[in-house]
């Protein structure tokens, strides 16, 4: 069994997580039957299932099955044990894919709490624990304490790990976020720029934390009005990551999405509107049709389509966009109410006015019930 735990963790780090599923499953059942169900192997299997599913999009399975390991180690190792906490950290991992960002604040402060008092503030683990709470503070708007947090993360991990280590890199990055959602996009420039350098010199220049931090690089210059650096940038990127990942891979379409993006900054929006179609249409067959990057690609058609003047068209992409927000988050989310005034500023371009004011109201209306 042991022989077999450690073929599934070499499965998934190949990658190859439904795989290291079905095989971690045999193992926990095998091991719960000759061990029992909080034996310490059989809850190291369980943690691997529950990894494994977060992995491959299933965060609410895997939710169940990290509690469960949770409470049977609490019971055998005892709450402040380190697999215990390591299993709690992940808990609050998932509730952040699940978009329930408080209770994962909650359960990351319980968990750095307890690091800092048995491990201590400079601890590995204490540390990651920390940048994971910094990232969390982001989502929850909560900007300046996320940016204060990463930066002291980054400058500890530096100081324990080294300046290049990769999870140095990684909480650079995520200062560079915090710097961008706060709209100091020259700062979080110069942020992305030196993660670039570091990790192309440590990790390479094909590896796919390099291609990602080039990636952000990109929509720093854009924002900045920077758009024909930008424009460059994508384009050797696509060709980096079609070469390294292929021509469908999700992140070669991301590229690709902001190339288009800086095709219409520098007004060459018959260009913009081809890619932005081309990139849509294979997001659709490759991640689905009510995936988010793909709902992003149809916003940009319909963004160019408006630039070209075509509203007829464009107002059938915008419905597209807010039609699925609707049944992915709700009508009352910002990102529907966003996307609903979008089409109501569309019905206004095509003379419908009557219609745009309704939308209005009926916007006004869902803002005042959030």
């Amino acid at each position: 069994l042991a022989a077999r735990h450690t073929d599934g963790l070499a499965l998934g780090r190949a990658g190859r997580w439904t795989q290291a599923g079905e095989v971690h499953r045999a193992v926990a059942a095998a091991r719960e039957q000759a061990l029992g169900p909080d034996h310490p192997d059989t809850l190291t299997s369980r943690y691997e299932i529950a990894m494994g599913l977060s992995r491959t999009g299933h965060p609410a399975e895997a939710l169940a099955e990290f509690r469960r390991v949770v409470a049977g180690r609490e019971r055998v190792l005892g709450a402040d044990h380190p697999e215990t906490l390591g299993a709690r950290q992940e808990v609050a991992y998932v509730l952040g894919k699940l978009k329930r960002y408080g209770e994962a604040h909650r359960m990351y402060t319980d968990v750095l709490a307890a690091r800092e008092r048995t491990m201590g503030p400079d601890h590995p683990d204490t540390l990651r624990c920390r940048h994971n709470l910094a990232f969390n503070l982001r989502r929850l708007g909560r900007l300046d304490e996320s940016y204060r947090m990463a930066v002291d993360v980054a400058e500890a991990r530096a100081r324990v790990l080294g300046a290049d280590h990769p999870d140095t890199l990684v909480t650079r990055c995520e200062v560079g976020y915090t710097l961008a959602r706060s709209g100091r996009w020259a700062d979080a420039l110069r942020t992305y720029e030196y993660v670039a350098r570091a990790r192309a010199a440590s990790l390479g220049a094909d590896h796919p934390d390099t291609l990602a931090a080039r990636y952000e690089i990109g929509v720093s210059l854009g924002r900045l009005g920077r758009g024909a650096e930008a424009l460059a940038l994508y384009r050797e990127l696509v060709r980096d990551r079609t070469r390294v990942s292929g021509p469908h891979h999700p992140e070669t379409l991301r590229a690709r999405h902001g190339l288009g993006v800086n095709l219409g900054r520098t007004a060459r929006w018959e260009e913009a509107l081809a890619e932005a179609r081309d990139v849509c249409a294979l997001r659709e067959r490759v991640l689905g049709p009510d995936h988010v990057d793909t709902v992003v690609s149809h916003r940009e058609v319909a963004v160019a389509l408006g630039w070209l003047g075509r509203w007829p068209d464009a107002l059938v992409e915008y419905r597209t966009v807010a039609d699925a927000h609707t049944r992915a988050l709700g009508e009352a989310h910002p990102q529907t109410l966003a996307s609903r005034t979008d089409e109501a500023h569309c019905l206004e371009q095509l003379g419908r006015s009557s219609e745009a004011v309704e939308l209005y109201r009926r916007v006004t209306a869902l803002r005042g019930q959030d």
